[in-house]
């Protein structure tokens, strides 16, 4: 039996999808991601860690440099974590101010201590000045041959010696003297001055603030007349003399010496202020130590009964902290101006060694005529 085919139903086909009415996208399979994608991107991965890595050098390093915030000392907040009512800042004291308190401190008994110490002071410094230019006479007399001249210079180092060595230990006892009356003066004037105080400073004070003052702080001034002063006197007299003699021997080598000079007085400007910031934190930060330890001692029944030893465990670590972070801060400074002390202090040598030996290679002086400027240059420098 034949079957027409008009008597079929008619299909209908959906039209091919094209690549836009697809839902999603197509990939064709046959394709593969190159490889080099994935060592650019690695590439690229390692550039920015490096980058990253030398960003974060340099930010670090800056911070340490002087001059970076890590040589902050935080002496914005005062340092009171729990400090009572803070009292009006002090009037900075001048240096001029605190030379004539300390001259009315110890008037009396202490000032002949003081005018017999600076005598002592200026023969010794006038001594150890003469010593190397009678040294270098004497030891090139001796290669010469000449006896008679090597005798009469032996004998004046000698005197200049036994001088030297009397009237510096002369000069240390009157000094020590002089700043042990200092200090006794200093804490009984405190002492008066805080018991005839009004009774609100008491209530407005702590006491461990006032007994760090009479303990801590007095002891730190107890090297000033001793130590300080006495060694500043004494480097002043010995380089003026010393760059007056180079002077007369030497300009350039004066000169030089000089211009060291000038270097290092500019970067211990920057590390005395630096220093007396420190200072006056420390202070602050052990009287809050000594204010806490003495309230928990005096407490001690009731901290045992409430059980918290802890906590005021706590209290006083945190004041240990910011002494740790001063002294950190401190110790590094100190040896940073130590470090550029020495290095400058020890090239002063070599500029004056290679300026005399070219003096030498040229004929215009002596070896003999070198070596008094190569002590005075290192007297003159220290």
């Amino acid at each position: 039996m034949a079957i027409s085919h008009s008597n079929l139903p008619s299909l209908t086909f959906p039209s091919p999808i094209t690549k836009n009415q697809f839902p999603f996208p197509i990939k064709s399979l046959s394709t593969k991601p190159p490889k080099r994608r994935r060592f650019e991107i690695c590439f690229s991965t390692s550039r920015s860690n490096e980058f990253r890595v030398r960003e974060t050098v340099e930010t670090r390093v800056g911070l340490v440099l002087p001059g970076g915030s890590w040589w902050s000392l935080g002496d914005d907040d005062g340092g009171n974590v729990e400090s009572s009512t803070k009292s009006a800042p002090a009037k900075p004291i001048t240096a001029v101010f605190a030379l004539r308190r300390m001259w009315e401190l110890i008037s009396g008994d202490g000032r002949w201590a003081i005018f017999v110490g600076f005598g002592a002071l200026v023969i010794a410094a006038l001594s150890e000045i003469s010593i190397p230019s009678v040294l270098t006479a004497s030891i090139f007399s001796a290669q010469n041959g000449e006896t008679v001249v090597f005798c009469r210079n032996s004998q004046f180092l000698l005197i200049l010696c036994v001088t030297s060595g009397i009237c510096s230990g002369l000069r240390s006892c009157c000094f020590a003297i002089a700043n042990m009356i200092l200090v006794m003066r200093l804490r009984e004037t405190l002492y008066s001055s805080i018991l005839f105080q009004d009774i609100s400073f008491f209530d407005r004070e702590a006491v461990g603030d006032l007994t760090s003052r009479l303990g801590a702080d007095c002891q730190k001034l107890s090297h000033v007349i001793g130590n300080d002063v006495h060694l500043i006197l004494r480097n002043a007299l010995q380089g003026t003399g010393a760059l007056i003699n180079l002077m007369t021997l030497s300009w350039p080598l004066a000169l030089s010496a000089l211009v060291i000079c000038f270097i290092l007085s500019m970067i211990f400007l920057f590390y005395g202020q630096y220093q007396k910031r420190a200072a006056k934190l420390f202070q602050e930060y052990t009287a809050g130590a000594n204010e806490v330890a003495q309230e928990t001692l005096s407490l001690m029944r009731n901290v045992r009964i409430y059980g918290t030893e802890r906590k005021e465990l706590g209290r006083y670590k945190q004041w240990l902290d910011k002494l740790a972070f001063v002294n950190i801060r401190e110790s590094v400074a100190y040896g940073l101006w130590n470090m550029s002390f020495n290095t400058l202090y020890r090239s002063t040598q070599v500029i004056a060694l290679l300026l005399g030996g070219m003096s030498i290679l040229s004929g215009h002086v002596s070896p003999e005529q070198l070596t008094n400027p190569l002590e005075q240059v290192k007297r003159s420098s220290s």
